[in-house]
């Protein structure tokens, strides 16, 4: 386990604490420093960004609080103080860009409340404008308002520990100027403060100044006492051009007996510049005065001040020019000259480069807890500002404190810069402490240690002196001058010389580091050489993961070394890849702490380098398939592997390597699964390679393989066949004539090229290569049906097998044949084209012999001739019956012997039917019957039927609706014809609906109809019998009045559909003349008994009701009160039964 526990300087009572409270700075643009590494490390969490004025507090440990920039305060993570966040109009009253805008002071004796100083931004235009402030927003802007010297208190046990400041005890001013002056009123106080402890060790002095006057705040456990020591000496900066003259660093030494100034400018004009001043003086911190100026450089325009950690030196940063805006240099003073001296020892500080001026503005410079001292560097120019400038010896001196600009980068991610402020902190933190450690080294109060180890702290024995030790801040028994530790704590020891002054403080920060162990040591290591040179290349990494174990390799680190003694001393350590020296080699292993690399443990191993075999390369194994295993066609053989094992030594040591063989590469690499008897290993018909792994035999790790490609080819095909020739050699009837051998190759080959047939006349001669057949080309047989033996053998390959040939001897003849086809090319037209190589079947029927051919001809002499062969004919005379005649020579092709026989041509008619028909079947009818399509007067028994249902009559009876078919065949010619009978399903119509749109001008009727037939409508309108049908559903302009609907299938299945409508109208007049003709006027289409509930009204122009009407009556006659009535516009109104309501007019004309 790592233990790592920072010990600061803890000093007893109210304010002796260490430089841990100067861990963290934050400044700058969201720039840091974390000074609990060495060297420090840029921080990137930074969130103020300011120019200049910032201040930074941690614990004693070093641990983080808070920081500022004078206006929002940030706890220790990054999140602004809820009492103190500028940008929500509750900050504090200082000013980022002040020098020094904040400075941080612990109470004393208040365990977790600390006091914010901040100082307001005289010299812009706030004060210029005074006391003219804009009342209507916030003090917090720069408004003309001076805000001047305030401080704040923080109480870290507020925000949940975080901290925050207290409402009540925050911008509590602090006067530093007469109030009765105008001019003192307007600016407050200049931009300096310092801070540094008090000679009674109970307080602290924090200190200002404004025009001419020191004044000196006492801060002790009551706290911040109002009424400040005033020093008025020296130097009077005028107030006139205070708008400038107020920037400028201020610092106490760290003794506290010092205090230097820097002024900027001593301008006399408001915003104008004047050349500057660094001064020196004497602090009394016994009683807060301050005396002695002593004037060390007059001129250009001073910025930052720094005392080393002894006070022996002082340091400033200049900037040329009156306004500070040109280059800057960084001077050094010997304080420990006469008084009357120092100023002539000022030197500037050159850089890396050798320079003393550099582009770089006079920023600040501060001490920091490591010693040295830390210059913001910016470059007004161009920006530059990524880097802090640190003087590492800042008590030698001027020409060796070894200054470099590029001292440490704190912009490491390209979002950051230094600006030209750093944080001041209270000067006492960085005073020298006694050293307990006693390691030579000055400010060295770090120890590594080892778990187990003692170790004596110590200071100098002095009789009347009292000794207190404390641990983690708890004080032990131990009141002698040395104290023993073994374990990680904070360590300090408190002198006290009994004779007034304050306590002697010596601090230790001891951390025990973990011992790691070697968690597992590599066996001896047998590999091997790759080259055989007797070297490796060692990546000793590869052991690290082992050694560790489960340590933690972020705490420990693993090296490696030749022997047992470097890997103690640490001494001459191998590099990662190491190249072996010897056989066998020594690896020494050392595992230490990263924090303290003298806890270690060490351990060693051998490295043995063995000789890596090649595997040589072996042609491939080719070879013929045969009947090793009892079947010469799977493509499985024996074979002896161990014949290929000179090829793979190839002349390396047989008695150091050694040879096996396997069926895949795997087993190769993994030495499993060997081949268990390489000397008759059978190659299957799935062996396509065999693999050989050649290793060393003290190692068989050290190996290499080959891949042995495998091809077992197949034996040629050879088969037994029958050479036919024909028997006219002498005698012609005595079995004996000459035969052409090479005839048979197709027969024996399948056809197959590059094969090459040997003919033997016994089996022996064949299965031993001898007597071979020679005259292959005029053979004379010797007997009749004499068996030969051939060697067919595969040209690409060399494999043969062994067949046989029998020889028969024979004349060839054919028969005449009819050759019928039917007219069935899809033109009917009495002409086919007829492919005669479908009559070869018909003509070499009888003849069991494969050797024969069949080649047709036109003609007689072209047959005799075998010239011009044809394969198709088309015949001369419609429909022939055998008038059309060709020649068929039939031949044998491995002989002359042939025959020539007719080939009679027949076409026949394919049956004369109808071959497509459609039949309709109505839904609520019987089956319907179909029939073969034939023609009248066609005798049906001529034919034969086949139904796609399987039946086998002429005529069929169905049910159902579909895609029928028939196969009609002409028994005397074998010709068939095929029938196609589409059957649908009809039917009467079933109404859905009847949608009348009526009362209109034009009224309209839509049917809505379902069915599985298709239909046609028609309306009788008046019924007066006139049926007019049409496909649409749509009936436009109806009359109105009692209709008829009729809907009726096209395909005639009944019954017709009807149904009775009514169509609602008006009529627009009436004549009631007695002529018999419009009479009396009423609604159309409603009836007693249709709407019969419905209600008409008349009325007469001025709206009287004349009549109601019922739907069942003669209407009106146009009378009221048996008078008639004249000529003019009626109006009505009719409720109809179904909810409608219609209104209207219409005309009486007599």
């Amino acid at each position: 386990m790592k233990y790592i526990l920072t010990v600061i300087l803890l000093l007893f009572s109210l304010i002796f604490y260490g430089q841990g409270e100067a861990n963290f700075w934050y400044f700058g643009q969201n720039a840091g420093l974390n000074f609990g590494t060495t060297p420090p490390s840029a921080l990137t969490n930074g969130q103020l960004n300011t120019l200049e004025g910032c201040t930074t507090i941690s614990d004693a440990t070093g641990a983080l609080l808070f920081y500022t920039d004078g206006r929002s305060v940030w706890d220790r993570n990054g999140v602004i103080m809820p009492n103190a966040n500028y940008n929500a109009g509750n900050g504090l009253l200082g000013d980022p860009s002040s020098t020094s805008s904040a400075l941080i002071v612990p109470q004393p004796n208040t365990p977790g409340r600390y006091f914010i100083f901040a100082v307001d931004e005289p010299h812009h235009e706030n004060a210029a404008t005074y006391p003219n402030q804009n009342t209507d927003f916030s003090v917090n802007e720069d408004d003309g308002f001076n805000n001047g010297f305030t401080y704040s208190v923080v109480d870290m046990n507020l925000n949940g520990g975080l901290g925050d400041v207290i409402p009540t005890e925050k911008n509590i001013p602090l006067v530093t100027y007469d109030p009765s002056s105008f001019d003192e009123s307007s600016y407050k106080c200049s931009e300096k403060i310092t801070a540094v402890k008090s000679d009674d060790c109970d307080a602290f002095w924090v200190i200002t100044h404004f025009i001419d006057t020191f004044y000196a705040f006492r801060v002790d456990q009551t706290g911040v006492d109002p009424n400040p020591v005033t020093s008025q000496v020296g130097v009077e900066v005028p107030i006139s051009g205070y708008r400038r003259n107020a920037l400028g660093y201020m610092k106490a030494s760290p003794e506290g007996d010092k205090i230097a100034v820097a002024h900027l400018g001593l301008a006399t004009v408001t915003g104008g510049n004047g050349p500057g001043k660094v001064l020196l003086y004497d602090f009394d911190n016994v009683t807060g005065s301050i005396s002695n100026e002593i004037e060390l450089y007059d001129g250009d325009a001073p910025y930052g001040v720094e005392f080393s950690q002894s006070g022996e030196k002082l340091y400033t940063t200049i900037g040329i020019g009156s306004d500070g805006s040109g280059d800057g240099f960084l001077m050094q003073f010997d304080l420990t000259l006469p008084p009357t001296q120092i100023a002539a020892s000022g030197t500037r500080i050159a850089n890396e480069n050798g320079q003393d001026i550099t582009p770089f503005s006079a920023g600040a410079i501060q001490l920091g807890p490591d010693g040295r001292i830390y210059r913001a560097l910016f470059n007004f120019n161009n920006g530059d500002d990524n880097y802090l400038g640190v003087l590492q010896n800042p008590e030698a001196d001027a020409a060796n404190v070894n200054y470099s600009d590029r001292g440490i980068l704190v912009d490491t991610d390209g979002l950051r810069g230094s600006r030209i402020g750093l944080p001041p902190f209270i000067q006492s933190i960085f005073a020298r402490s006694i050293d307990i450690v006693n390691s030579g080294t000055p400010n060295d109060i770090n120890l590594n240690l080892c778990e187990g180890d003692n170790y004596t702290l110590s200071y100098q024995n002095i009789a009347t002196a009292t000794y207190t030790w404390f641990v983690n801040d708890v004080a032990i028994a131990n009141t002698t001058n040395s104290l023993t530790i073994n374990t990680t704590g904070n360590y300090r020891l408190e002198v006290d010389l009994n004779d007034g002054s304050c306590p002697l403080i010596g601090a230790a920060n001891a951390t025990f580091f973990e011992v790691p162990t070697v968690q597992t040591t590599p066996t001896t290591q047998q590999l091997c050489d790759s080259d055989n040179d007797g070297s490796l290349d060692l990546d000793l990494s590869s052991y690290t993961a082992d050694i560790l174990g489960t340590q933690d390799p972020t705490t420990f680190q693993v090296s490696y070394y030749r022997t047992l003694t470097d890997a103690v001393s640490g001494s001459n350590p191998l590099p990662q890849i190491f190249t072996t020296e010897n056989n066998p080699q020594n690896i020494a292993i050392r595992i230490q702490n990263n924090g303290n690399p003298s806890c270690f443990d060490t351990t060693n191993f051998s490295v043995e380098i063995f000789d890596t075999p090649t595997a040589n390369r072996v042609e491939p194994i080719i070879e013929c398939d045969n009947a090793d295993d009892g079947d010469d066609t799977n493509g499985a053989i024996n074979y002896d592997l161990t014949q290929l094992n000179s090829i793979i030594y190839n002349g390396q040591d047989n008695a150091q390597f050694n040879i096996q063989y396997f069926t895949n590469q795997l087993d190769a690499d993994n030495n499993t699964n060997p081949i268990p008897n390489p000397t008759t290993f059978l190659f299957d018909g799935n062996t396509s390679a065999v693999f050989a792994r050649i290793q060393n035999s003290a190692n068989p790790g050290c190996y290499d393989t080959t891949e042995i490609p495998v091809t077992i080819n197949p034996l040629p095909q050879a088969i037994p066949s029958t050479l036919t020739q024909c028997d006219a050699f002498q005698d012609p009837n005595d079995g004996n004539t000459i035969f052409n051998l090479d005839q048979v190759y197709d027969q024996l080959t399948g056809a197959i090229p590059d094969r090459n047939l040997i003919f033997y006349e016994s089996l022996v001669d064949a299965q031993n290569d001898i007597n071979p057949i020679n005259n292959t080309l005029a053979y004379a047989n010797t007997s009749a049906n004499q068996m030969l033996y051939v060697r067919v053998i595969n040209n690409n390959t060399g494999c043969y097998r062994i067949s046989t040939v029998s020889l028969a001897v024979s004349l060839t003849n054919a028969n005449d044949i009819e050759f019928r086809e039917c007219d069935d090319d899809g033109n009917e037209d009495g002409f086919k084209v007829f492919d005669l190589t479908l009559a070869d079947t018909q003509i070499l029927s009888g003849l069991n012999n494969p050797d024969l051919s069949v080649s047709y001809y036109t003609t007689l002499d072209e047959a005799l001739a075998e010239i011009n062969p044809i394969t198709t004919i088309t015949n001369t005379t419609p429909y022939t019956q055998g008038t059309d005649i060709v020649y068929a020579r039939v031949e044998n092709s491995s002989n002359q012997c042939f025959g020539i026989n007719e080939v009679a041509l027949f076409l026949y008619e394919l049956p004369a039917i109808e071959r497509e028909a459609i039949y309709f079947s109505c839904s609520n009818g019987p089956q319907i019957q179909l029939d073969a399509g034939l023609p009248v007067g066609v005798n049906p028994g001529d034919f034969s039927y086949s139904w796609s249902t399987g039946e086998t009559t002429e005529n069929i009876t169905v049910d159902a609706p579909g895609n029928y078919s028939v196969i009609v065949t002409n028994n005397n010619t074998g010709c068939a014809e095929v029938r196609t009978v589409s059957v649908e399903i009809s039917g009467p119509a079933s109404i859905s609906s009847i949608v009348i749109v009526d009362a209109t001008t034009n009224n309209s009727v839509t049917i809505n109809t379902e069915g599985p037939g298709d239909y046609e409508y028609t309306i009788d309108v008046d019924n007066q019998g006139i049926l007019n049908y049409q496909d649409s559903t749509i009936f436009t302009n109806v009359p109105p009045g009692f209709h008829t609907v009729y809907i009726r299938d096209i395909n005639g299945c009944q019954p017709i559909v009807t149904r009775n409508i009514s169509v609602i109208g008006f009529p627009g007049y009436f004549t009631p003349n007695g002529d018999g003709i419009h009479d009396s006027w009423s609604v159309e289409g409603i009836s007693s008994d249709v709407l019969g509930n419905s209600i008409i009204y008349i009325f007469n122009r001025q709206g009287k009701l004349l009549k109601q009407l019922s739907p069942g009556g003669n209407g009106w006659d146009g009378t009221f009160n048996g008078r008639l009535m004249p000529s003019d516009e009626y109006w009505f109104r009719v409720q109809l039964e179904d909810g409608r309501l219609s209104t209207g007019s219409f005309s009486l004309i007599r």
